[in-house]
């Protein structure tokens, strides 16, 4: 296994020969905040909450990748600080408010802070860019594979969804695993509960024009936030993903 971290992100090669047509990324695989930032001015209960990462994600990519042979590629920092899966231009790229928590670390930001912020972000997204365009050398049909996970409830009420599948441009991924899901009898979300055409971000940017196939798997976080759902849903997503090759 090849491993390359750093305080932005991690790498991990699963693979026996370079060729896997697989490669998992997970922006918000880490609820990690420097010291320096003092925790953003929030609590140790809030920093442990779906506002500072997605909650089974990171786990569930490294078993995908694993059991795959494939490649991942993970944040080793909370999107907090800054969200790598939005564009520079968005409101919520360092955001004050979250869930209804206010982030004081946030707010009223010095130009010298916000340069410091995108270093986090344009050091991850560097280094995701190079890593995917040398696979991509040797492998031209690679498939890019994005984890995210999502809230039970919202607004006071439950969200029917176990899985949702976002795309924007690029529908090629989405038709299998959603037939194969929903044969399955998952209930299954349709660019729900995000839309791909606007939270797609790191895809959109990394899938050179959308010639490179390209999905966003979103599962609600209770579902996998213990070892018996990781196990159970890591399992039912690798026997769908195979049916991609």
């Amino acid at each position: 296994m090849l491993k390359r971290k750093n305080k932005y992100f991690s790498f991990f090669d699963y693979t026996d020969d370079d060729q896997s047509p697989f490669f998992f990324i997970c922006d918000h695989a880490s609820n990690f905040i420097p010291k320096k930032f003092k925790n953003l001015g929030l609590s140790s209960k809030e920093t442990v909450k779906h506002i500072a990462w997605d909650i089974g994600s990171k786990k569930l990519t490294l078993c995908l990748a694993k059991q795959l042979k494939s490649f991942c590629f993970l944040s080793n920092f909370s999107r907090l600080i800054i969200d790598p899966n939005r564009r520079l231009d968005e409101r919520d790229l360092i955001t004050s408010c979250s869930g209804g928590i206010i982030i004081p670390g946030n707010s009223d930001l010095k130009k010298s802070q916000i340069l410091e912020r995108l270093n986090f972000y344009n050091l991850y997204h560097d280094n995701l860019s190079k890593i995917i365009k040398s696979k991509v050398q040797k492998h031209t049909k690679l498939k890019l594979i994005s984890i995210h996970t999502f809230n039970k409830v919202i607004l006071k009420k439950n969200r029917p969804n176990q899985i949702g599948l976002l795309w924007n441009k690029n529908k090629n991924l989405l038709i299998p695993l959603q037939r194969y899901l929903q044969n399955k009898k998952i209930n299954v979300g349709n660019n729900y509960p995000y839309s791909g055409f606007h939270y797609n971000f790191t895809l959109d940017k990394h899938s050179l024009s959308n010639k490179l196939d390209n999905i966003s798997i979103e599962i609600r976080n209770d579902l996998i936030d213990n070892k018996k759902g990781i196990d159970k849903w890591s399992k039912i997503l690798k026997l769908a993903i195979k049916e991609l090759k």
